[in-house]
């Protein structure tokens, strides 16, 4: 009876499971969506199916046609538009959507019908898509009020900007007071959506005059972006530039750039009519790395400083780490710390490590110091061949400049003299003795 029992129990099992077999093989099977190469040709028409044989005529139609793994390819020409990508049009995390030339060809977006005095054209614009890579691509001539080549709004993320070329973007008048244009900006106004994971690398960007602004501008709410072995060259003004604190973004504490990394850029020629200046410039940002850049030939080479004062203290430019870089050339100065009046931010937490500096500011200062607590500076070169540049200078008191650690530096200027606390030094032993340098050497 027990054995008859357990035949009929495995007899009852065998059929659910063919049963169940059977269900499955004839279940309708989801599968994914293949991407699609979408192609762009000036020659051809938006009627088109938009294949490599039959390409849209241009490239917002191509856009509109995009989904989440596909490639928009945009063969050689120049194309007379002003490209916007919505939030609807955004790629997946193993499906992200590629706009970029066809291998071999020079796709050029160009703004020359479309500029105009007061009002300068945006030649592509992310408006919070995200997944996206824009790649090989020439964006020029757009002139005129707030003029720009890459304009990334709120809410955008996940993106990569690589090997675009961005020139001739130009405002008019550069020195009439808020004339600005930008080669590429990102602008976090958004306290609930902010610019984030994003990358900049291998662009180059030249022949820009921005007037009172920054060709490769990021500022308000944004984290976690990497600047990365770009070249900029011939810019009207700083180079790149992180900044917060303006109060674009309406949440205090989240009005500045944080977690970003600028490296192995190239940055020469950065000179402004209006002010000095860098050709690296942090401005309100918090636990930003800024290593392994060239910097050549500016009116300065790296500046930390704070142009606005935040509501709270704890918003303040701080947690920088400078190392690595190589500053030569530069007219006025090798760098700059700190908020340059006292009625502005604190600049704080800032470590200069490893940097080799040569011949800068040969007639004024190496290295200026303002309003900064807390900064040190280990390990670095400081070394002018010619002309009478303090290595230090700095005017404020001990006030508004505190908390400063020299040690394992090498020095090296024809006069070898210090200004701290608008004290000037004019020997390294005096200088040492007064600061408690350790381990710094002068170098011939």
């Amino acid at each position: 009876m027990i054995v008859t029992n357990k035949k009929w129990i495995f007899y009852g099992l065998v059929c659910a499971l063919a049963m169940l077999c059977i269900f499955l093989l004839n279940k309708p099977q989801v599968t994914a969506q293949a991407a699609t190469t979408y192609y762009v040709s000036t020659s051809g028409d938006n009627r088109q199916s938009g294949s490599k044989a039959h390409p849209f005529q241009t490239i917002q139609y191509g856009i509109s046609q995009l989904s989440a793994g596909d490639t928009l390819l945009i063969k050689g020409g120049t194309y007379y538009e002003t490209l916007k990508v919505p939030k609807k049009i955004h790629g997946k995390k193993n499906a992200r959507i590629t706009i970029a030339n066809a291998p071999g060809e020079r796709a050029i977006i160009s703004g020359k019908n479309a500029s105009s005095y007061e009002s300068g054209p945006t030649l592509l614009s992310l408006n919070g898509t995200s997944y996206i890579t824009i790649r090989g691509l020439e964006f020029t001539d757009a002139s005129g009020q707030n003029a720009c080549g890459i304009y990334i709004a709120a809410g955008t993320h996940h993106f990569k900007i690589a090997k675009n070329r961005i020139h001739d973007i130009i405002v008019q008048d550069p020195t009439t007071k808020d004339r600005c244009a930008n080669g590429i900006l990102l602008f976090g106004d958004s306290a609930k959506y902010s610019i984030h994971d994003g990358t900049i690398s291998a662009n180059t960007l030249y022949r820009c005059t921005t007037g009172w602004a920054e060709c490769l501008s990021v500022t308000g709410n944004v984290k976690k972006i990497t600047i990365h072995k770009n070249t900029l060259r011939n810019i009207g003004n700083i180079g790149i530039d992180l900044s917060g604190n303006y109060g674009y973004c309406k949440k205090a504490s989240l009005d500045f750039p944080r977690n970003c990394k600028i490296t192995a850029n190239k940055v020469y020629r950065c000179i402004s009519p209006n002010a000095t200046s860098y050709g690296i410039y942090i401005d309100g940002g918090q636990k930003i790395l800024i290593k392994n850049n060239v910097v050549k030939g500016c009116q300065g080479g790296i500046e930390i400083g704070a142009e606005q004062k935040p509501t709270k203290e704890k918003y303040s430019t701080s947690h920088i780490t400078v190392t690595g870089n190589k500053l030569s050339g530069n007219l006025e100065a090798a760098m700059a710390i700190g908020g340059y009046e006292k009625k502005l931010g604190w600049v704080t937490q800032v470590s200069i490590t490893k940097n080799i500096c040569k011949n800068n500011g040969t007639n004024d200062t190496i290295v200026a110091l303002s309003k900064c607590k807390n900064i040190t500076f280990t390990q670095n070169t400081f070394y002018n061949k010619t002309g009478s540049a303090a290595i230090f200078y700095n005017e404020m008191s001990r006030a508004y400049t505190k908390n400063l650690t020299f040690s394992q530096n090498k020095y090296g200027n024809k006069q070898c003299y210090f200004v701290l606390h608008n004290k000037e030094y004019t020997s390294f032993a005096k200088w040492k003795k007064a600061t408690k340098d350790k381990n710094s050497k002068v170098v011939k």
